[in-house]
């Protein structure tokens, strides 16, 4: 799961979770003033009134109240004249609105006097604090836990950058001697060639044969790096259009046939005699098909079977490119489709790069699909994939594609 995603649902928890302990803890504490602080309020300020009479809210608005006439007699005190007899006339509107909360079982706020209103104002702002510190407690437990949190995210982001960077380091450094290796022979045969030192018609055209297979082996990783370039950038788009997914995976496995009689590859296609039509950008999708066949054929061994099975389910389509030939072990499944990533093997026997996968996954996930490996037993729950021992899975979302069969 993403660190963003486990982030958002763990703080969403601890949220919930302070809002619930707050809110009993509020409870409890409105509990004890109504039976504690209500009753010493109403026994001396005002005359023994019945309990029901005031209530928390009467507590609070005669808070206000009295906090209002001690702030207008003190002014009355700084500013004599036409003005303190204007703040007269709101002491006693503010009296009637007290005689309104309070009904006949109050006292007159502005006959209270200034010690007695400042006592009764001293008590009701302090149940107020209380109140209030449950929240400023929680609000400062749950800034401590967003902290935290982010604390952890951005050490496990320094960490993947920085493993990011060492295979990123380690993939140039493999490229670079897979370059120079190759570079270096076609340099040595190309002199030779060039000097006259090879005689012989046959060790010529065996030197040429090799220097035509070097030149490709570089070709390809130099496309394989400007693939992963440009496909990473922001700036890069898919060009879709209506695609039929069954000839293009039909496609697909023809441009590879040769290579899988050559390795003596068994092949089982079950792809639908029908049209299944799919917006996608048809070159990139086929580049991703065939390089996962690709994939097949290079890193198993002679007489390995692959399947390319497509199948329909509901509003959706599967696509598996199936094979049971090695076994992927769990460090290389966890980190294959991360860029710079291979095995020992791979880069070693095969020639990879590391890069395959990954530019595959990308433009799967442009065209807002999904592909995975799956590996025995989970394989198992794909009846026509049953047999095999892996596959990779494209899962392509389609509720308004088209299928038609053939006149």
């Amino acid at each position: 799961m993403d660190k963003l995603k486990e982030l958002r649902i763990s703080l969403i928890r601890k949220f919930l979770r302070t809002v619930f302990v707050v809110s009993v803890v509020e409870y409890f504490l409105i509990t004890l003033l109504s039976h504690t602080v209500q009753p010493f309020v109403i026994h001396f300020f005002f005359n023994d009134a019945e309990p029901g009479s005031l209530g928390m809210m009467g507590v609070l608005v005669v808070a206000i109240i009295v906090l209002a006439t001690l702030i207008s007699e003190l002014i009355m005190i700084i500013i004599p004249g036409r003005l303190g007899a204007l703040i007269s006339n709101l002491l006693v509107s503010m009296d009637k609105i007290s005689a309104l909360v309070l009904g006949d079982a109050g006292v007159s706020l502005t006959k209270m006097g200034k010690i007695r209103s400042l006592e009764l104002f001293a008590v009701i702002l302090a149940s107020l604090v209380i109140l209030i510190i449950p929240f400023l407690i929680a609000a400062v437990y749950f800034a401590g836990i967003i902290i935290k949190d982010f604390k952890q995210i951005e050490k496990a982001d320094k960490e993947k950058q920085r493993e990011y960077e060492r295979k990123r380091n380690r993939m140039l450094s493999d490229i670079a001697h897979d370059l120079r290796t190759p570079m270096t022979t076609v340099s040595g045969y190309a002199r030779a060639l060039s000097d006259g030192l090879i005689k012989d018609d046959e060790t010529q055209k065996k030197y040429l044969d090799t220097i035509r297979a070097k030149t490709a082996r570089m070709n390809e990783l130099i496309n394989f790096l400007f693939d992963y370039v440009k496909t990473d950038s922001e700036g890069f788009e898919l060009h879709k259009e209506k695609t039929d997914i069954c000839e293009l995976a039909r496609e697909c496995v023809v441009v590879l046939y040769s290579d899988m009689e050559e390795k003596e590859i068994e092949t089982d296609i079950d792809i639908p005699d029908e049209i299944i039509e799919i917006e996608a950008d048809k070159l990139q999708l086929s580049r991703v098909i065939t390089n996962l066949i690709n994939n097949a054929i290079k890193h198993n061994d002679k007489g390995t079977r692959i399947g390319i099975i497509l199948e329909r389910d509901y509003n959706s389509l599967r696509l598996m490119i199936a094979d049971n030939g090695k076994k992927i072990d769990d460090d290389l499944a966890e980190h294959i489709f991360e860029p710079f990533y291979m095995g020992d093997e791979s880069r070693n026997s095969k020639g990879g790069t590391g890069l395959g996968l990954s530019i595959a996954e990308r433009i799967i996930s442009l065209h807002g699909f999904k592909i995975k490996l799956i590996r025995s037993p989970f394989i198992k729950k794909f009846p026509k994939a049953e047999s095999y021992e892996k596959m990779f899975m494209i899962t392509m979302d389609i509720p308004d594609a088209k299928e038609l069969t053939p006149p």
